[in-house]
């Protein structure tokens, strides 16, 4: 069963000397289930002395843990976000060891959440979030630049920049639905609309919009081309994220290879699109580094293509800047590359935005398609 992108977030509910308090124990069991259900969250499973929890958006797993913790019915907990495997009591994958391996780092009346989390919660939460460092969790590869997150902040003034968006679909009821979505959301305007490739391109030329959603598949030029076309403007500053109903591997592969910022479902939940369009317009890929680079090696390894040649700007990369690809390749984080290579985090950004420069590329994520196609890594890595 297909999750998609989904926030995994695990508590622990019941002390050490508590464990067999079973009065205690269902007394917050029900508390912790009343608030997930309140929050669109759903129970993946029990454990003697906490739950794992699955919700559609980060902002919503994140005010379901700070609700529980001011309640007193949570100890810990640790939230992660991903795309895991499996379904029921059987959901596995990074995400879900990650969330479990900072619940149990936690002190207690902690919430550790990595920084993707934060970050993308921070949008409709307010929250301090102070660097809990980079931590190596047990039975996760990669060290995480993890968070801890504080009491929520007051309400205060605040001026929020606009982003602007284009819808691209076919389809005009479904046209007027993500609008009506979107421009619920004080800090995002609908600037326009089209119902074909070449309108879109139009449309995008003439009111500059900071995001696209483009449906893959709509007439006259196909939403994968019309994206092409947007991208290698040099005179916007436009990203894309594609919409489809098809969950495709070649289709997400070539919208990444492209430059598109992400790759969002149709039926995905208005709170996973509202946080999609959020991230993709501050910079940041949808998709996490190593989510993609998961991705592009069942696709490589699927489709058995021939790897390009390598290009005279790749050889014209440093060899530390060959070593910073690589690992981005890997799916780390610029904290993570930092302790990995002994360098400051500063370093590493100065490395990661020259080979972007180098390359000529957008983002990380195309970083991690051009590594493959290259052949500077392989699956085998």
């Amino acid at each position: 069963m297909q999750q998609g992108i989904v926030t995994i977030l695990a508590v622990d509910i019941v002390e050490a000397s508590a464990r067999h308090a079973d009065d205690v124990r269902a007394q917050r069991l029900a508390v912790v289930r009343a608030a997930t259900a309140a929050h669109e969250g759903r129970e993946v499973r029990a454990t003697d002395d906490g739950l794992l929890l699955v919700f559609g958006s980060a902002a919503g797993a994140l005010r379901c843990a700070l609700e529980l913790r001011d309640a007193g019915s949570i100890l810990q907990a640790g939230l992660d976000v991903g795309e895991p495997g499996g379904c029921g009591p059987d959901l596995h994958g990074p995400p879900v060891v990650v969330a479990q391996r900072l619940c149990e780092t936690a002190s207690a009346g902690e919430i550790l959440a990595t920084d993707v989390v934060s970050r993308i919660a921070s949008r409709r939460v307010r929250i301090d979030a102070q660097p809990a460092g980079t931590l190596k969790l047990r039975d996760v590869e990669q060290r995480l630049t993890v968070m801890r997150i504080g009491v929520p902040h007051a309400p205060e003034p605040e001026s929020r920049s606009e982003i602007s968006v284009v819808i691209v679909d076919d389809e005009p009821l479904l046209r007027a639905g993500f609008r009506v979505i979107l421009e619920m959301e004080p800090d995002i305007t609908v600037v326009g609309e089209a119902g074909d490739g070449r309108a879109a391109i139009d449309v995008v030329r003439r009111r500059r919009p900071d995001v696209v959603l483009m449906d893959i598949r709509v007439p006259k030029l196909d939403g994968l081309a019309a994206a092409r076309a947007i991208l290698a403007d040099p005179e916007l500053r436009t990203d894309v994220l594609v919409l489809t109903t098809f969950d495709s591997h070649e289709h997400v592969y070539e919208a990444l290879r492209i430059g598109a910022s992400g790759f969002l479902l149709k039926d995905a939940p208005p709170d996973r699109l509202i946080d999609a369009i959020r991230v993709v317009s501050s910079g940041e890929a949808l998709l996490a580094p190593a989510i993609t680079r998961r991705l592009v090696e069942h696709y490589v390894a699927g489709a058995s293509p021939t790897p390009v040649a390598a290009t005279a700007a790749t050889q014209a990369l440093t060899t530390r800047e060959l070593d910073v690809l690589r690992l981005i390749a890997r799916g780390l984080s610029n904290a993570e590359i930092a302790a990995e290579l002994v360098l400051t985090e500063h370093t590493i950004k100065t490395h990661v935005a020259r080979v972007l420069a180098k390359l000529g590329l957008r983002d990380r994520v195309q970083v991690v398609v051009l590594a493959y196609e290259t052949g500077l890594v392989t699956p085998r890595d």
